[in-house]
């Protein structure tokens, strides 16, 4: 009797549909200790040395333990820094302009003053006031690593005592790069008598630190506000 493809095929489906049934079945039976079958994961507990594997149980987690995981699970989301369709975090970037701006102008303007120049003699204090940021910026992810970069120009007033006497005057920085902090330029003019010119001149290289580590605060709170 010739069997065609068609009667293969009946045949490998009523196999499968009895060995299915077969295994309900074993599932269904009572074992020799009372108890059923149950579960696809049935056998790691019927085998001889079941007390070998691992306790995979799931445990319910309170308190203090399940607030760990919490803060555990948060500070990771907050240093991947990224995209959830980014979970790698190969590159990802966002502009930042906006926010990065108005956050050096609020650090430059802050109301105690940001201080310029202390050389810590007594008659000697200079602060920013006034400033005013132009330009662009953009807050990187680089393989799970946050970066800000930055291309401004800063123009702010300053005014203080220099040696003892009231100076004020204007500060520019035509480039302030974050890739090039270190070889950053300052501009600077006194208003009035000799006093402040000494100041602006004392200024072009004695406020470059400040101004340095102004533009690391901005990096550190726009990364942490991202």
């Amino acid at each position: 009797l010739e069997q065609g493809p068609h009667c293969v095929g009946v045949f490998v489906l009523v196999l499968v549909g009895r060995m299915a049934a077969h295994s309900e079945l074993a599932d269904s039976q009572p074992r020799e200790d009372g108890q059923r079958r149950s579960g696809y994961t049935y056998w790691k507990r019927d085998i001889k040395d079941a007390h070998m594997l691992p306790d995979n149980t799931p445990q319910k987690l309170e308190g203090d333990a399940a607030v760990a995981i919490v803060d555990q699970s948060e500070e990771k989301r907050a240093v991947s820094m990224g995209s959830s369709w980014n979970a790698a975090g190969t590159w990802e970037e966002k502009d930042m302009s906006s926010q990065a701006r108005a956050e050096l102008e609020r650090i430059l303007d802050a109301s105690e003053g940001f201080v310029l120049l202390d050389n810590g003699d007594v008659g000697t204090r200079i602060c920013a006031c006034k400033a005013t940021v132009t330009g662009d910026s953009q807050a990187f992810n680089i393989r799970g690593k946050p970066r800000l970069g930055f291309e401004f120009k800063v123009q702010c007033s300053w005014k203080g005592t220099f040696e003892g006497e009231e100076v004020s005057g204007e500060l520019q920085i035509p480039e302030l790069d974050s890739s090039d902090l270190d070889g950053l330029e300052i501009k600077t003019t006194g208003n009035g008598g000799d006093a402040s010119k000494k100041a602006s001149d004392a200024m072009r290289n004695g406020a470059k630190p400040s101004i340095k580590r102004a533009a690391e605060a901005l990096s550190k709170n726009i990364l942490e506000v991202r």
